[in-house]
């Protein structure tokens, strides 16, 4: 039987969420980093994400952990300018689990690429920049 279903996962409680984010912000503080510092999540609007969902035969998401060279505005730089910030990429799972590249069909949209490449969602608002926490 495949692990690749549409109920992989759980729901974790507050308890163990508090516990895992908070080991989390407990090993970059003892690094020497303060809170607006480090990335501590992302933010992915409803839209985007339901376009990787709707897309036949997907299964589920998959998050890729990743890091990009970003200036100080979070914009792109090239490699070794600025700093190497973790990011998250999103990409639609089939049945198999294999990665459902999102196709050229949203070209032609504003502020869409059109270049025919497949594609995995990111750019996603990072918090503490973005978030109201």
């Amino acid at each position: 039987m495949s692990v690749f279903t549409k109920d992989a996962g759980r729901f974790l409680n507050a308890r163990e969420t508090k516990t895992m984010t908070g080991a989390y912000r407990d090993r970059k503080v003892s690094v020497g980093l303060k809170p607006d510092e480090y990335t501590r999540s992302e933010y992915f609007g409803i839209n985007q994400v339901m376009h990787l969902l709707k897309q036949p035969g997907c299964v589920g998401l998959r998050v890729h952990h990743a890091k990009r060279w970003e200036d100080a505005d979070g914009n792109p730089t090239e490699p070794g300018q600025g700093q190497l910030i973790p990011r998250v990429l999103l990409s639609g799972v089939d049945a198999s689990g294999h990665d459902m590249p999102i196709r050229a069909s949203r070209s032609g949209l504003k502020d869409m690429p059109g270049d025919g490449d497949d594609e995995t969602l990111g750019d996603g608002h990072t918090c503490p920049r973005h978030c109201g926490q």
